[in-house]
């Protein structure tokens, strides 16, 4: 089978490109070129482009595992100080570009293949797109951030690269190297949040944004608990996949211990929408195999003796526990919400209020409950001057912004994308990434009925993740190693069939 043609910039298109992004800053930010900014600036752009040309020689599963770990950070670059570049997007849009511009790392990855689910995804996008624009939230940045990160458009276009980015063996323990380090670094992180010390917590605003957490719960580099629950359980999966797949005992006792820090890092999150869909996917996942059951009750007792030994040694994580389980405020914020968003569906069942309209238009269908006070519309109970509270039911949302249209269109690619790469045909080494994606699927799908999806991160890997599990017959790997002209032409790569 031939390899694909692939095209090699010559030197002075890069030049060309990092004069450019000079002369388009100039125009953006003039004062980024002032003063001190006169030297640091060009230099920042000289190895900016430096590392882009590196990064474009490379496969582009490199820069797909590096935009997953950026993820974790999406939303908090101006916290670290980059200010507003989200280099998580950047990544993205680099691995398209890969693709499209046939860059020299895609020559052993297979062509798209565009899916009947593709067809769905995008005419879901658009249904979103005409409800955004009719209700006036496109343009407003929760509007199309959201469009672009949770409907969305990413996680989308992710799922329709990632089998044939992901095709090879390599690249696939690539992908499981990254998300077993990514874990080590979230489930430490979040331990150090919970019991300290404090100073190995890294970005340090991550402490910052816990101080103002109810309940100082863990949120990780997400500043979300949610998201950094789904974070840890995704990554404890890909240690377990991690242990039965790698050689070596030492591989495989690091890998068991990365899902064991990611399992009691997910535990400290304090979300009891995280606990319950953790339970939910790791039973379902091993219900699937015949290994699973066996090991179901056992591992079962050897979470409950863990989690109850740290309760007893740490009795500040036993109180923040205590409370975050018997608390009553969470429960009326979800019934009165749960009441408004009945109203609102009721009042428009078929198109529904529009895209990203709840926070918006929902305080008029909060009505005072006989047995417990009204909150659940902003952060206090005063609803004036507070930053309102998303709706924290996911599929309620959908239906009350979308409609039943909407709402369908959305459960329909969920359903097709996710079922048909659990159940499709693919190299029987994809075994472990279609049960992996039970269980990551189920957490995402159960959590969802407890709260609401406000980060990149879930939708973004369980799209990769389902990509992967759909698999892609990957192209013959040539026996020797081709040899790419500097020029810009395209270049076919000998004949290996």
């Amino acid at each position: 089978m031939p390899m694909r043609a692939v095209r090699r910039p010559p030197w002075y298109g890069w030049t060309l490109l990092g004069l450019a992004a000079l002369v388009s800053l100039h125009e953006v930010a003039p004062s980024r070129l002032e003063g001190h900014w006169v030297i640091i600036t060009p230099l920042a752009m000289i190895i900016g482009v430096w590392a882009l040309r590196r990064l474009w020689e490379l496969p582009p599963a490199v820069t797909m595992c590096g935009a997953i770990v950026l993820t974790t950070f999406s939303g908090g670059w101006r916290l670290i100080g980059l200010g507003g570049l989200p280099l998580d997007r950047v990544l993205v849009v680099i691995v398209l570009l890969q693709l499209l511009l046939r860059a020299p790392g895609v020559a052993h990855v297979p062509r798209l293949q565009i899916r009947g689910v593709h067809l769905l995804m995008a005419l879901t996008v658009m249904y979103v797109l005409g409800s955004a624009a009719a209700a006036g939230t496109l343009t407003s940045e929760t509007g199309y951030l959201s469009l672009v990160d949770q409907v969305g458009i990413a996680p989308y276009l992710m799922f329709m690269v990632a089998p044939a980015v992901f095709a090879g063996e390599r690249e696939r323990n690539m992908l499981l190297v990254t998300l077993v380090g990514l874990g080590a670094y979230l489930g430490l992180t979040a331990i150090f949040e919970s019991l300290g010390p404090h100073s190995l917590v890294f970005p340090r605003y991550i402490v910052q944004v816990d101080s103002e957490l109810p309940g100082e719960r863990a949120g990780g580099p997400f500043q979300s608990s949610l998201a950094e629950g789904f974070a840890t359980y995704a990554c404890a999966v890909a240690g377990v996949i991690a242990f039965a797949r790698w050689h070596g005992q030492r591989r495989r006792y690091l890998a068991a211990a990365v899902a064991a820090v990611c399992a009691f890092g997910c535990f400290v999150t304090l979300e009891r929408g995280v606990w319950i869909a953790a339970l939910a996917a790791t039973v379902i996942a091993a219900l699937a195999t015949r290994s699973g059951r066996r090991w179901l009750v056992p591992g079962a007792l050897a979470c409950a003796v863990a989690i109850g030994g740290a309760l007893l040694v740490s009795s500040d994580l036993s109180h923040k526990t205590s409370v975050r389980a018997s608390s009553q405020i969470s429960v009326w914020d979800r019934e009165n919400q749960t009441s408004a968003g009945l109203r609102m569906f009721a009042a428009k069942p078929l198109f529904g209020f529009g895209w990203a309209s709840y926070t918006s238009d929902s305080l008029e269908y909060f009505r005072e409950a006989a047995d417990y006070p009204m909150v659940g519309y902003t952060l206090g109970t005063d609803a004036q001057g507070e930053k309102p509270l998303p709706l924290h039911d996911t599929y309620l949302s959908y239906v009350v912004e979308l409609g039943l249209i909407g709402a369908s269109l959305w459960l329909a690619t969920m359903l097709w994308g996710i079922g048909g790469a659990v159940f499709g045909r693919g190299p029987t080494d994809l075994r472990n990434w279609k049960l992996g994606l039970i269980a990551i699927a189920t957490f995402f799908l159960v959590v969802g009925a407890f709260d609401p999806y406000q980060q990149a991160f879930p939708a973004f890997l369980l799209w990769v993740w389902a990509g992967v599990a759909l698999g892609c017959t990957p192209l013959a790997v040539p026996q020797q190693r081709t040899v790419l002209a500097g020029d810009a032409g395209g270049e076919v790569a000998p004949n290996t069939a």
